[in-house]
């Protein structure tokens, strides 16, 4: 009776986690990781795509000259004809403003009805915008060599001269840092105030630079085939070379690990010592990679026209054709969206698919985060600690760290168990609300199986009494207590 209790509470436990009837019921490789909201044709190649937070707009810029502007439903809203090709676009948190770099050596700064606020001539063509989190900031990096760094009203601050083609500018959240990588071989970070906080030569031109939010690290890839890794303070932490021209870097929130893409086809993913962890080989060229903010997956972009999804161990989890070349891609910052801008002359947006992560990851909170976003949750504002860690190799190339994809699975297995990814080694409400869910869902059966235990042994226990009492006077009993006895004698 207490086994048939036992079992019937266990299935009924089991009934209600859909989590784990689902992973039974599902085959984990048919499911789509990401669902495609929208398509939006434009008719001209894509060159730039940003999102906002949540995934509600994002914009576009491309060969019509044209900047363009969507809603989540795929529904565009505006565009605007500027002077020349379009190849940098950025938007704010909320979608309220949104900042665009032309060739007709202009920024644009645009709000949410598509009204321009204002533009700015440079001395040279716009390689690369990036606003503040609240819009209140804009950097522009030109081929005149400059940084320009205005406000919400189009008030130059300051300008900072590097000499040299300015490839990359990225921003910090609140606006208070700007790294820059420049065509001069530099890697610059600059304060709100514009004074150079330190500049660092590598070996070759940068394509691309990275920041944590407050800035804590700064990466950057270049053409010489190699990725850097910089401090705050500018100390060099660690340099690697993937083998191939780098075309763009990506940081996790807290600096944690820094993943690359590389025109020898392959995505990178690299530990705060610099010891690559895995390389993931695609088709063709890839021009754009991105970590999510809360390090659930990496997405990047090839020319092989697909994007992909991959998890922090380096599996693939998902890859959607585009249909041509993929120039740009840009992942909201609740990590529940992604766009891609294709050579095809379409933006894509795909969402999140809960549920299949929840699945391929074991993880319910993607569900419980889904769940946050329907009731329509603000996306705060947070402060996100630096991973220190004593082991971090500084110097110069002669101590650079020796690849550890050839070693034994101890790298993978502790990338695969979220060892210092992203957020997750800063506390959280959501994980600990994870954890009292989780108890909360098997507190009931728990108490009925132990109360149903403790009803059988008593039941078992009052007949073994009864068989005693009932057995006590009988002959058997006697001629057992005669036998002992005589025994003893």
């Amino acid at each position: 009776m207490a086994l048939g209790l036992c079992l019937f509470l266990l299935s009924g436990a089991r009934a209600a986690d859909p989590l784990a009837q689902d992973s039974e019921d599902a085959n984990l490789s048919e499911l789509r990781a990401f669902d495609l909201l929208c398509k939006c044709e434009t008719g001209a190649i894509i060159n730039t795509v940003s999102i906002s937070s949540t995934g509600d707009y994002f914009v576009s810029g491309g060969f019509d000259h044209k900047v363009s502007f969507f809603n989540s439903s795929g529904t565009q809203l505006w565009n605007y004809t500027t002077g020349d090709v379009v190849y940098t676009v950025a938007v704010s948190s909320d979608g309220s403003r949104v900042a665009a770099g032309s060739n007709d050596r202009k920024v644009y700064f645009f709000n949410r009805k598509g009204e321009l606020l204002w533009s700015r001539k440079t001395g040279g063509n716009i390689n690369s915008v990036a606003l503040s989190s609240d819009g209140l900031y804009l950097a522009a990096g030109s081929e005149d060599g400059k940084v320009y760094f205005l406000d919400k009203e189009g008030k130059l601050l300051w300008s900072f001269n590097t000499g040299d083609a300015v490839r990359s500018v990225a921003i910090s959240r609140d606006g208070s840092y700007v790294a820059t990588g420049s065509a001069n071989n530099y890697v610059y970070l600059l304060d709100s105030e514009g004074k150079d906080l330190w500049g660092r030569k590598t070996g070759s031109l940068i394509n691309s630079v990275s920041m944590t939010p407050q800035a804590y690290y700064v990466a950057a890839g270049g053409s010489n085939y190699n990725v850097y890794l910089f401090d705050r303070k500018g100390e060099f932490s660690w340099m690697h070379n993937p083998g191939y021209w780098v075309s763009s870097v990506s940081l996790t929130s807290n600096g944690s690990h820094l993943a690359a893409g590389s025109f020898d086809d392959k995505i990178y993913l690299f530990n705060l010592t610099g010891a690559k962890l895995w390389d993931y080989q695609v088709k063709d060229d890839v021009y754009t990679v991105e970590i999510a903010p809360d390090s659930s997956f990496i997405a990047a972009g090839s020319w092989d026209d697909n994007l992909y999804v991959l998890n922090m161990s380096g599996k693939e989890l998902w890859n959607c054709s585009c249909g041509g070349n993929i120039n740009s891609m840009d992942v909201s910052r609740d990590s529940t969206a992604i766009v891609a801008g294709s050579e095809s002359g379409a933006v894509y947006l795909f969402e999140r698919n809960a549920t299949a992560f929840a699945l391929l990851l074991g993880d319910k909170s993607f569900l419980q985060k889904e769940a946050a976003k329907n009731n329509d949750a603000v996306l705060e504002e947070e402060t996100i600690e630096p991973v220190k860690d004593n082991t971090v190799v500084t110097g110069g190339v002669e101590n650079r760290v020796e690849d550890a994809s050839d070693s034994s699975g101890d790298t993978e297995e502790k990338t695969k168990t979220g060892d210092n990814l992203g957020m997750e080694d800063l506390p959280s409400e959501e994980s600990s609300s994870s954890i009292l869910g989780k108890f909360d869902s098997i507190k009931l059966p728990f108490a009925l199986l132990i109360g149903a235990l403790a009803g059988t042994v008593f039941f078992l226990k009052r007949k073994l009494v009864k068989y005693h009492e009932q057995n006590e006077n009988t002959e058997d009993f006697e001629n057992l207590e005669e036998s002992d006895t005589s025994g003893n004698n």
